[in-house]
């Protein structure tokens, strides 16, 4: 028993000692919460704690013991630990102390003047889908998607808003905000059509976390839906076509019966009025005297001009073959050509009559 007195008492000394020669120092750090596999920079300042200038001995402290140390020189108050490629064990609470000596880190086991808890998370956390209804639909339905978190939502990048993604085969698909307090999100997916077909899962992140880390989400499973063709939505779409291009022929051809039935109506009506004007009387030719004597300087000329009416009258005809729609009625007074009005059908007529469905060109203005 005395001697164990003696140990206990040898062992406060010692830790009174260290007490006075460790002094507080200030943890600081840019977030508590950070993502597996980054760096977390920590600082510890000595502003406002250091009584004496010169090098001091800076130790990272975590849960009870130091974990790391580093010198401080003379001037300087801020002294920065790099933890490299974080885990989960690197979780814990942390704090800073220094020192003029130099003591093992087992032998550190003052807390500094604050204490700091980080948490090492993974950068995303994969979360449970289930799917509302059976896995195969037909086109035109609606998909309803459930995406839930069992353990305690913890996450990396400070305090961005909590983001599930629904994924399908390796892409993203949709954002819904993920409701923390029930731990779930719901996703729609409305009118299914065969493409949605394809495996679905979810997960669950910050926002600003997502870049760069697309291909290298999952969720904790994946379901698969299958979007079937409506056969009877199809039937009635093909129907519905056929009876519009059925209506429209139908259309197209009584436009063209009736359009025929006037044309004929036209023709004969021209064919009537043709048959008016061929019947009418024509002008009495004027009678020539035809001397009985031997031939007269008055005769010669009349001999002259009827040669002249016979060259027009042949030049008249060959006009009237090359452009049916003018009949005209050469006449020798003062070289001039008149056109017969009373033997001309009228230009609708000669369209009608004509067969052609261009219409004619307009008749000169007399």
């Amino acid at each position: 028993m005395y001697i164990i007195t003696i140990l206990l008492c040898t062992l406060a000394k010692a830790v009174m000692s260290q007490t006075r020669d460790i002094f507080p120092a200030k943890v600081l750090v840019p977030q508590k919460i950070v993502t597996k596999n980054t760096n977390l920079p920590v600082t510890c300042s000595t502003f406002g704690f250091k009584k004496q200038p010169g090098l001091v001995h800076v130790y990272l402290w975590k849960d009870g013991f130091g974990i790391q140390s580093l010198i401080q020189k003379d001037q300087v108050t801020d002294t920065t630990f790099i933890l490299a490629d974080v885990t989960i064990q690197n979780s814990g609470n942390y704090s800073c102390v220094y020192s003029k000596n130099d003591y093992s880190l087992s032998e550190v086991t003052k807390r500094g003047d604050n204490v700091i808890p980080i948490l090492v998370v993974d950068n995303f956390l994969p979360a449970d889908i289930s799917v509302s209804g059976p896995p195969a639909v037909s086109e035109g339905d609606d998909i309803t998607f459930r995406c839930t978190v069992s353990p305690p939502l913890q996450t990396a990048c400070g305090s961005q808003p909590i983001l599930s993604y629904l994924r399908k085969n390796e892409t993203i698909l949709q954002v819904q905000p993920f409701n923390v307090e029930q731990r779930e999100a719901t996703f729609t997916i409305q009118g299914a059509v065969l493409r949605d077909s394809g495996q679905y899962s979810c997960v669950v992140l910050p926002s600003k976390c997502i870049d760069g880390q697309e291909e290298k989400l999952y969720g904790n499973n994946a379901v698969f839906i299958e979007v079937k063709e409506n056969v009877l939505r199809g039937l009635a779409y093909y129907a519905m076509v056929s009876v519009m291009v059925v209506l429209l022929l139908c259309f197209l051809l009584w436009i063209n019966k009736r359009g025929l039935g006037s044309f004929h109506k036209l023709r004969g009506l021209c064919q009537m009025e043709n048959l008016t004007v061929a019947a009418a009387p024509s002008a009495p030719e004027e009678e020539l005297e035809t001397p009985t004597s031997s031939f007269s300087s008055e005769e010669e000329e009349g001999y002259a001009n009827s040669e002249f009416i016979d060259t027009v009258a042949h030049n008249s005809q060959r006009d009237e073959q090359e452009d049916p729609y003018h009949t005209i009625d050469d006449t020798l007074d003062n070289g001039q050509a008149q056109v017969n009005t009373a033997a001309m059908p009228s230009a609708l007529c000669l369209y009608a009559v004509s067969g052609r469905r261009i219409p004619p060109p307009l008749l000169p203005e007399l």
